[in-house]
């Protein structure tokens, strides 16, 4: 199959769906297919970028989310030349829309993947829900529009907002503009049983029907330290031997709900004075995490080290003893598959994101509560043997979700689509 990847953030940018986008590429190379990535160039920053026949690179101000710039008949003419099997987008956002609108102009299969709870995220960046409100008008272009669609669209717009409903107007905009696109999707893909059901609870309250498949996207595990890589790390950051060593790595932003290991370990160090916080990773919340990691009375014990190449992970992972997640608002979480590959066990807050978190088993759930999380970490840093044991199963299930594995899961639901498709077309 020849297959059309598109999305909004991508190289040089960092963060899951980059990740994402990268291994599906990837693995669908190995199984034989043929793939072209549609993503923004390096926007005014940096510039041109590397040459790879089978990127198309689309002029953008900014190379992550960022005002795309190109001129949509010309990438159109470009795209139908290709002659594409399958279209996927990745981000609903501008690149995602002109995915969208190719698959409807060259009757091409389009699939949506859910990769970006953008239903919460709206709240942390204002520009995403700006730029929502703004697009929703223009939902005709990209969406085929019936008198039902265009009575809900009206209503989302102009329905008067209940006190009783603490839900804002414009998520409730973005709940149904979702909906609507996913629904004209041949199939939109989830990453987990939580993005899955909350996407079927849009569709529902708006009377779209999805054609859903929930397919975590895999992770392979990552090769073993270099020679004196963990000693050099141990060194240049300040980590002592005898540090129980918290950890939290992948992007420092405002929707991952970092501030609670701040603020958790204030607690914890009353119960493990030898516990550490590792942040590994960067963005546009670091200044004010480290911030609030000077206020607090955990200070000395809180340590920042930066962006890290994925290369770096195992590394990462061979000085810590616990991997801490408390996004309430990932998809997925990657870096969860990461953390459980290297054989540490997770402390987690969010129910569902992710299979290969299973309580008791090689994690425990925490509330979203500082006290709380402090409590589930201290619990297993005080416990060898429970420690040890919820890595190995860490190890296990991290397994289960291959990344060959689940592209070829992918694979077969493409090539299902594509024969109905066919078919279709046949009658």
């Amino acid at each position: 199959m020849r297959i059309g990847l598109f999305t909004d953030s991508y190289h040089p940018a960092s963060n899951g769906v980059v990740v994402i986008v990268d291994a599906t590429r990837r693995f669908l190379e190995e199984l034989g297919h043929e793939v072209f990535v549609f993503a923004p160039d390096g926007g005014v920053v940096h510039g041109k970028l590397p040459d790879d026949p089978n990127i198309i690179r689309l002029p953008a101000l900014q190379y992550d989310l960022q005002f795309s710039l190109f001129f949509p008949p010309a990438l159109l003419a470009r795209i139908k030349a290709l002659h594409l099997d399958i279209i996927q987008f990745f981000t609903p956002a501008q690149v995602g829309l002109i995915a969208v609108l190719a698959a409807r102009l060259t009757d091409t299969v389009m699939v949506g993947k859910h990769s970006t709870d953008t239903y919460e995220f709206s709240q942390d960046y204002r520009a995403m829900m700006v730029s929502y409100v703004i697009c929703g008008p223009m939902a005709p272009i990209f969406v085929k529009m019936s008198p039902e669609r265009i009575k809900a669209l009206t209503k989302l717009y102009f329905s008067p907002h209940s006190r009783k409903n603490t839900e804002k107007w414009s998520q409730r905009l973005i709940a149904g503009l979702m909906a609507m696109l996913y629904a004209s999707c041949d199939a939109v893909v989830a990453g987990s049983q939580k993005s899955g059901s909350q996407l079927t609870k849009f569709a529902d309250r708006v009377g779209e029907k999805l054609n859903l498949y929930v397919i975590p996207d895999g992770v392979d595990s990552l090769p073993p330290p270099a020679p004196g890589a963990v000693q050099e790390f141990r060194h240049k950051w300040g980590i002592e031997p005898d540090d129980e060593v918290v950890v939290n790595f992948g992007r420092l932003a405002e929707e991952k709900n970092q501030p609670l290991l701040i603020k958790m370990m204030a607690t914890l160090i009353q119960e493990r004075p030898q516990a550490k916080l590792l942040l590994a990773g960067d963005y546009v919340f670091r200044d004010k995490l480290e911030q609030m990691a000077a206020q607090s009375p955990a200070a000395d014990r809180i340590v920042f080290s930066g962006r890290y190449e994925r290369t770096d992970l195992s590394t990462i992972c061979a000085v810590s003893s616990v991997f801490a997640f408390p996004s309430m608002k990932d998809t997925q979480g990657i870096v969860l598959n990461e953390a459980a590959g290297c054989g540490l066990p997770l402390v987690m807050c969010d129910k569902g994101v992710n299979d290969v978190f299973k309580d008791g088993v090689n994690g425990l759930q925490a509330r979203n509560d500082p006290a709380d999380f402090a409590t589930k970490v201290a619990q297993l840093l005080g416990d060898d043997e429970t420690r040890a044991r919820f890595g190995e199963r860490s190890k296990e299930l991290a397994t289960q979700y291959s990344g060959i594995g689940q592209t070829e899961k992918l694979a077969a639901m493409y090539s299902d689509l594509l024969s109905k498709r066919q078919m279709k077309t046949e009658d």
